[in-house]
């Protein structure tokens, strides 16, 4: 699972390095290139709900497998847009790839954890942030030698897909004698709201901070060019590190509680550096200081908020006779937080500014920690075999 892992983060990050030159390609201003960057979220967000029956009926095992041959075969025809409708269009359908793969194949690291009895699902997604790591600088490498990107994703996503495909063999088989069928769209229930709404705050977190703190750092603080995208970076190599380290935790403590301690850091740690860079205040008389103390919050969010999506997604499949299908259900509430993250800040920017639009993150990091504090009722027994 290391390598399906690691995969998809390799072309998602491969992508990213060639949005410049799509968009002076294309003539896209920076209004519909924001639109039109949508639109893998979009589609992963509409294709998440129907993965999780579709895993339960077929086995996460087969799902992974099948869907991942999509989601490897579509990267490419982001190269044949020709205008912003085209690669909305291919962005649209390659997201909603994106996104049945990645409910099935966590659905499927939940029972490579429940057959070992372990923790290993903040490994899992350690590997994928690796991956996007490498995958970027791929990316990078290809532009600069002026291959086309549709070029690369195809070559890329050819190589991915061979590695995943010789070493599925290794994915281990659902129990799916017993279990109920449930409706074509799966939504959260019972305990599964709570996680799902712990979900939404996280990714909401993580889009947001993706999207707007370079801008916080650049115009509000006072950074250099080279400086704005310091808080992301710090951010990012947190998280990693954070998940990389993360199974030690869950291995040793209940999911639920390692939540808990994990986001309220996060809030804490970030409401801190707000707090100190608005102290600080930007230009050249502490601009500096107020840049460091911003992305020292940041570093703390991205170490807080590292495991936390990994153990709700354990946590929902471990807690539910449909893993697949509760997997599906949390994603989904997560991804709708990644969604509307960006422009809940912009909204809230435009009225109040950046700087206080942003303790929207550690407000909603807080809210992740108490809404896995409330009691849940247990998940139901399973169905008896037919």
């Amino acid at each position: 699972m290391y390598v399906v892992f690691a995969a998809n983060g390799a072309l998602m990050g491969s992508w990213v390095p060639r949005i410049p030159e799509v968009k002076a390609e294309l003539g896209l201003s920076p209004g519909v290139l924001g639109v039109v960057l949508l639109a893998p979220a979009i589609g992963a967000l509409l294709a998440m709900p129907f993965a999780g029956r579709w895993a339960s009926r077929r086995g996460s095992a087969t799902a992974t497998r099948r869907s991942a041959v999509v989601f490897f075969c579509l990267g490419s025809t982001i190269g044949l847009a020709f205008d912003a409708w085209t690669l909305f269009v291919a962005l649209l359908a390659w997201g909603a790839a994106m996104g049945v793969l990645d409910v099935v194949m966590n659905a499927q690291a939940v029972t490579v954890e429940r057959a070992h009895g372990r923790s290993l699902m903040s490994g899992f997604h350690a590997t994928f942030s690796l991956g996007a790591l490498l995958g970027a600088g791929a990316g990078g490498a290809a532009a600069q030698l002026g291959v086309d990107v549709g070029v690369q994703l195809a070559v890329l996503g050819a190589v991915l897909l061979g590695a995943v495909l010789a070493t599925s063999t290794g994915m281990l088989a659902d129990r799916l004698d017993g279990v109920p069928r449930t409706p074509l769209l799966v939504r959260p229930r019972g305990p599964q709201v709570l996680l799902a709404a712990a979900a939404f705050a996280v990714l909401l977190c993580e889009g947001a901070t993706a999207d707007w703190s370079a801008v916080y750092l650049r115009e509000d603080l006072g950074a250099g060019p080279a400086g704005a995208g310091a808080a992301f970076a710090a951010f990012s190599a947190t998280m990693t590190v954070g998940r990389l380290l993360g199974d030690l935790v869950l291995n040793r403590r209940p999911r639920r509680v390692v939540v808990r301690w994990f986001a309220t850091a996060a809030a804490i740690g970030l409401a801190a550096g707000l707090a100190l860079a608005t102290v600080l205040g930007g230009g050249p008389d502490g601009g500096s200081s107020a840049v460091v103390a911003a992305v020292g919050g940041f570093a703390v969010l991205g170490a807080g908020i590292s495991v936390t999506f990994p153990a709700l997604l354990a946590e929902a499949g471990a807690t539910s006779d449909r893993p697949a299908e509760a997997v599906g259900a949390v994603s989904t509430g997560g991804y709708l937080g990644f969604l509307v993250g960006p422009p809940v800040i912009g909204g809230i920017a435009q009225v109040a500014g950046l700087p206080v639009a942003l303790w929207l993150i550690p407000l909603l990091a807080a809210s992740a920690a108490a809404v896995t504090a409330a009691r849940s009722a247990p998940p139901p027994p399973p169905a008896p075999p037919r």
